[in-house]
């Protein structure tokens, strides 16, 4: 009795295996980075209150820039099923010397800002960066 399969069978199954990774030169069947959601927050992502500027948090992305009027207080509602952490990292160019923000999921937190542009990521995402342009 003949064990395995037959060459013309083995050949086939190479032939299968082959097209199947086919493609263009960019793409593969297995990758090693991580899944990220890489999605651009919509422009809903930013909302304005009487008293303050919502940004909601989705995924793993913050706005590139937000516009707030002087006097509002920036809050950020985290809507994502992950935690995040909002750090100030600069203002005007110089380093930032506040509190981060903590979201879990579901919740929500803010502070008021003095005019003038602050740079800020997340602790726990460090490529969620954005801009709040606070306007005097």
């Amino acid at each position: 009795m003949r064990r395995g399969l037959p060459i013309r069978g083995a050949a086939l199954l190479v032939i299968c295996v082959m097209s199947a990774c086919g493609g263009d030169a960019g793409s593969s069947v297995l990758s090693a980075e991580p899944l990220r959601d890489t999605t651009v927050p919509s422009e809903d992502a930013v909302t304005e209150t009487q008293t303050s500027v919502v940004i909601t948090v989705t995924g793993l992305s913050f706005p590139a820039e937000v516009r707030v009027p002087s006097g509002k207080s920036v809050t950020w509602v985290n809507q994502s099923s992950a935690p995040h952490e909002v750090q100030m990292e600069t203002f005007d160019g110089a380093p930032a010397d506040e509190e981060p923000v903590r979201l879990g999921t579901d919740e929500e937190g803010g502070l008021t800002l003095e005019p003038g542009t602050w740079t800020y990521f997340c602790t726990i995402h460090p490529s969620m960066t954005g801009s709040l342009v606070v306007e005097a």
